[in-house]
């Protein structure tokens, strides 16, 4: 079943953050869509509740380098 999450992503730093944050989390297992901006902080994130959860997600993020967490 598919659900969809906002976060609050800490870290940001230049245009090429949130293109990191989207290519390592797309590549994850159930996950449909994610869009990430810069200048909100903000991230939404559509997956597969079935094949990944929001805190494997969350802790990708916290592994590329930045800092997130649910809205």
């Amino acid at each position: 079943m598919n659900e969809t999450n906002d976060l609050a992503i800490k870290g940001m730093h230049c245009s090429n953050c949130p293109t990191k944050i989207e290519k390592a989390v797309s590549e994850m297992p159930g996950v449909k869509d994610i869009n990430v901006n810069l200048s909100t902080e903000n991230g939404r994130v559509t997956f597969n509740n079935n094949l990944t959860k929001i805190t494997d997600i969350i802790d990708k993020i916290n592994y590329v380098g930045f800092e997130a967490k649910k809205i």
